[in-house]
């Protein structure tokens, strides 16, 4: 059970006003300038927005705090929020909690009330990789008057960025069925990271020995490489020089100076093929367009074989062309720049184990190299360099698996919210005539479709008299009074999902704001209408509503449980301690 109580505005002297509210419908009706908006958004507020109220002249230099108390679950809170964002209270209403806590604490708190099991937070983190609280879901508690008559993205807050971005992964988190197998995947693919996090520093330790022994094999002096598994090798050929056995060195058949020649040749040839390479594609593309239009030409000439003369040159030079490309192709073969790559980094290889022929050692620098090299080469590494590219390997199927059942919808729970939203506007079929008229369209139906969250109005095509074969097709209709109707229905529908699966942190609240604009007379009682059929489903205890609008609720066909006028002979709108301004007190 879900009921806010009451709501309690201070002004700066200590005085207090109270509106007392009721399970169901909250009806609140106010003339233009009368502070339906602000009261509508002012819920908003309470519930934790960010918004700055000081610097509203609705509330600048009247209102210095309220306060909220609410029931949930058996249980009655007390939220308090003052002029500064930064100090505000929350407690059980039977506690006298004095510490005032900041916005961010202030919505922590909230947060947990509004999803006590822990676990479906983390369900949400898990498949969302996203902190999505209940201020996310207050997308689905708040339609304003500028968002009204949408029914592509139709949820009023996500025009706002901050809400529309959150709208995706919360949709598939709600229509998608596939919760545990992906809980599954995701442990597989924590245990797959932290296992290849293990063999990287593994890798960086092989990494690191395998450089070191090198580093100081130069200092040597020898033609000798390190490869991590030559270590026999490297233990032999600083035994020979311990034991002063260590043969002549062989004569370099080529110096570093002969190296750099041959790297920077190589490189110049490797440009000319490339950039030959270029020339010849582009050849192919210029000559492919020529080729395009001298069959156009010869359709010409098929016609009018005088202008054959156009052609003749034309068709000379795609041969020469096609002489040219051809021969290109045969000099640039990917093959021959595939092996002169290779050879470059040989060399560019031998001009780095050459680097320390240059450099002078003396007999001390060589004793602490062939030492350190002793004692690297008896560290065990492992080269685990295929084992982190095949776990990779496994991780991105994991994720590709991942993203496909993130992916997929939950039809049956769609069907559902297409299926009661359908219903709620048929309810108001006998009291309203733009839904008649509606319904008489054959197979008439709302159907919610995830992708753009819209609510796409359906009939079947084709004639019902002779054919045997008819397919829903999209159903156009520019009523805003329509468009409104199916977008309540659909905020409806959506509530009452995250509501009776209780698996989401929202708050039980739709707040609605003039609503009755885009009706006439005669069609605006469909909206009490389908908030009655609403709750015969949902139920009043368990969704409060709060709907603001300069009607009678009469007129709307609305049964509420409580009503106020917001402008009395006591007080001028919605905010009892504000007066507005005047030719003799001006807003500062």
């Amino acid at each position: 059970m879900f009921k806010i109580r009451e709501l309690t505005m201070f002004d700066m002297n200590g005085m207090e006003f109270t509106y007392k509210f009721n399970e169901g419908i909250n009806y609140f009706k106010g003339k233009n300038s009368s502070g339906k908006t602000e009261f509508y958004l002012f819920i908003d507020f309470m519930f934790g927005s960010s918004e700055e109220i000081i610097a509203k002249p609705w509330y600048r230099d009247s209102l210095s705090k309220a306060t909220m108390i609410f029931e949930y679950n058996g249980n009655n809170f007390s939220m308090t929020r003052t002029r500064n964002s930064n100090q505000n209270y929350l407690h059980y209403i039977e506690e006298k909690n004095e510490e005032t806590i900041d916005l961010r604490e202030y919505r922590n708190k909230l947060n947990s009330i509004f999803a006590q099991d822990k676990k479906v937070l983390q369900d949400i983190r898990n498949f969302t990789n996203e902190e999505l609280t209940y201020r996310a879901f207050t997308m689905f508690n708040f339609l304003g008057e500028k968002g009204q008559g949408k029914i592509q993205d139709f949820l009023d807050k996500c025009s706002d960025i901050k809400y529309s971005v959150k709208l995706n992964p919360i949709l598939n988190f709600i229509f998608n069925n596939n919760l545990e197998q992906i809980h599954i995947l995701q442990n597989k693919i924590e245990d797959l990271l932290q296992e290849i996090k293990e063999l990287e520093n593994e890798f960086q330790k092989y990494n690191f020995v395998v450089d070191q022994v090198n580093k100081n094999l130069q200092k040597l002096g020898g033609n000798i490489w390190f490869t991590g598994k030559n270590s026999n090798v490297i233990v032999d050929y600083i035994s020979s020089i311990v034991d002063m056995h260590d043969s002549k060195r062989t004569q370099k058949k080529r110096n570093i100076s002969d190296l750099e020649v041959m790297y920077s040749n190589l490189s110049e040839q490797i440009k000319v093929y490339e950039n030959n390479k270029a020339d010849a594609k582009q050849f192919e593309r210029d000559n492919e367009n020529r080729r395009k239009l001298l069959t156009k030409l010869h359709a010409l000439i098929d016609e009018n074989e005088d202008f054959y003369y156009l052609v003749e040159p034309m068709q000379n030079l795609l041969n020469n062309v096609d002489n040219t490309i051809l021969f290109s192709s045969y000099l640039i073969n990917d093959n021959t720049v595939k092996e002169l790559k290779s050879q470059r980094e040989k060399i560019k290889t031998e001009i780095r184990r050459n680097d320390s022929r240059f450099k002078v050692y003396n007999l001390e620098d060589k004793s602490k190299a062939i030492a350190l090299i002793k004692e690297y080469l008896s560290i065990e590494i492992v080269s685990n360099d295929n084992k982190i590219k095949k776990k990779t390997s496994e991780i991105k199927k994991l994720r590709e698996e991942l993203k496909a059942l993130q992916n997929s919808d939950d039809n049956r729970r769609i069907d559902e919210m297409s299926s009661f939203t359908t219903k709620l506007y048929y309810s108001a079929k006998d009291i309203s005539s733009v839904v008649s008229d509606d319904i008489q369209q054959k197979g008439f139906e709302i159907r919610y479709l995830k992708k753009g969250n819209i609510l796409q109005p359906m009939i079947l095509s084709g004639d019902s008299k002779s054919s045997n074969f008819e397919e829903s097709v999209n159903f156009y209709i520019g009523s805003m009074a329509r468009h409104t109707l199916i977008q309540l229905c659909g905020y409806l529908a959506f509530l009452k999902i995250l509501l009776e699966n209780n698996e989401y942190p929202i708050i039980p609240i739709l707040v609605i704001d003039h609503i009755s604009k885009p009706f006439d007379a005669k069609n605006s009682s469909a909206i009490g209408q389908i908030l009655s059929e609403a709750y015969k489903t949902i139920g009043k205890e368990n969704l409060q509503i709060f709907i603001f609008d300069d009607e009678d609720s009469e007129v709307l066909d609305i049964n509420q449980e409580y009503s106020k006028d917001l402008v009395t002979e006591y007080k001028t709108g919605f905010n009892p301690f504000f007066f507005p301004p005047t030719a003799n007190n001006p807003i500062k």
